[in-house]
Order: structure tokens, then C-alpha cells, then sequence
């Protein structure tokens, strides 16, 4: 673990609250899959930790919900091209296991971003297998990321996603919840389980999974 700076190069505003903050840093940083940053935000103190969303080892792309009324994420959301902060990385221990195990990944909102980041590594090596993310959001003005997930799937035939939406029905999209999707059919395939999200959902998924018969050592997560 190391303490370094890092200078906002990028940032984008991917949905009414949601941002892409990509950060440069001075040296090349080994980080695995899934593995979060820890920011010493310097106006308000704080001290915030944000999942990696990707990162060649010295770019880092941060997927980032601005809160109402989070201190933290306000501050970090407001930061200025050119602007540095100090951050610890890399923690965690929500990382990818590299095999050729069938990998289903289920996200909602922000919990987007490591499981992002542990596609994008699989395919970046050489192993080949099948890969499902099932992304959850509210309603159709919180989906972001969609163009990439669909160049991701021209390049990666083994991958697919599948968007769903709790509150609101629309073309292209399931409605319900990503949970949902947990019956024996169509699990049948797959023997990696990676979740992250709200705690409501990685705890509804964790429990739907043991139901099914999937062993604990088989099923990874991180919630929000």
C-alpha cells in the first residue's frame, strides 16, 4: 500500500448524479481487479474510499455517485481539472480470481465500477469464458456506460449484460430487480459469483444463491 497523489485529468458528468473522475498518478501502481482507493478529501478532512473503476497501472478511472449532502462525495465531484488530492492504494480484497470458471457479475449503481474494471481484466488476458453482468439502476436516466458495454460485446463474444430497471419499464431493458434473475435455469452455467451494490442487494443475491445450492467459497461481494 502506498500513499500517492492524484491529479484530475478527466471528468464527466455520466448521469444527473453520477460522475467519471479519471486521476493520473506519478508511478505505475500494481492494483488488482476489484481493489478500491482510499482519498484524504484535504477541505472537509474526510476520508473516502472509491472502487477502481479501471486503471493501466497509472491512469485511474472513478465511477462516483454524488450524494445529497455527502461532504465527501460532493467535494471529490467538485474537484477542477488539474486538481490534486492525496489517496492510499491499493486496498481490498473484492479482487478477481483470473481462472476459466464461468463468471456471472451483478451490480447496482456505483457497484458498477469493480465489477467494470474485473470485465475489462479478464478480457485484457488471454482466458476465454463466458462472462454475464447484470446491471441494476432506477430508471432510465441513471443508465450510464452502455455504448462501452456494447463495444465490449463485439470485441468479447463470450460477454453479455443484461440492464435492468426497478421503477421503470422501457425498451431494451428488463423490469425488476437484478436478483431476479437468480432462479436454477439460468444460473446453471456459471461458477464464480461476483456481487456489489447496495447491502440490501448483496444481501438478498448471497441468500438467493444459497438457496440454489452455490457454495459460499464460490460467491464474492462487496456493498456500498
Amino acid at each position: 500500500m502506498q500513499q500517492l497523489s492524484f491529479k484530475l485529468t478527466s471528468k464527466n458528468k455520466l448521469t444527473h448524479d453520477v460522475y467519471e473522475l479519471i486521476f493520473t498518478t506519478p508511478e505505475t501502481i500494481q492494483v488488482e481487479p476489484g481493489q478500491y482507493t482510499l482519498f484524504m478529501l484535504p477541505k472537509s478532512k474526510l476520508r473516502r474510499a472509491y472502487s477502481i473503476g479501471y486503471t493501466d497501472g497509472q491512469t485511474f478511472t472513478f465511477i462516483i455517485k454524488q450524494i445529497e449532502g455527502g461532504a465527501g462525495s460532493t467535494e471529490i465531484c467538485s474537484l477542477e481539472i488539474g486538481e490534486e488530492i492525496m489517496g492510499m492504494i491499493p486496498l481490498g480484497h473484492f479482487v478477481l480470481k483470473a481462472n476459466t470458471t464461468p463468471k456471472l457479475f451483478i451490480g447496482t449503481g456505483t457497484g458498477f465500477a469493480p465489477l467494470y474494471f474485473q470485465i475489462r481484466a479478464m478480457m485484457d488476458t488471454d482466458i476465454e469464458t463466458p462472462l454475464l453482468f447484470l446491471f441494476g439502476v432506477r430508471n432510465v436516466v441513471d443508465i450510464f456506460y452502455t455504448e462501452i458495454l456494447d463495444q465490449m460485446k463485439e470485441q468479447y463474444p463470450l460477454f453479455n449484460y443484461q440492464l435492468f430497471l426497478s421503477q421503470e419499464e422501457t425498451k431494451g431493458t428488463i423490469h425488476g430487480r437484478v436478483t431476479d434473475f437468480l432462479t436454477p435455469e439460468n444460473i446453471a452455467t456459471y461458477g464464480e459469483f461476483y456481487l456489489c451494490g447496495s447491502p440490501a442487494m448483496v444481501k438478498d443475491a448471497r441468500e438467493k444463491l444459497g438457496n440454489l445450492g452455490i457454495e459460499k467459497e464460490k460467491v464474492f461481494f462487496e456493498q456500498y
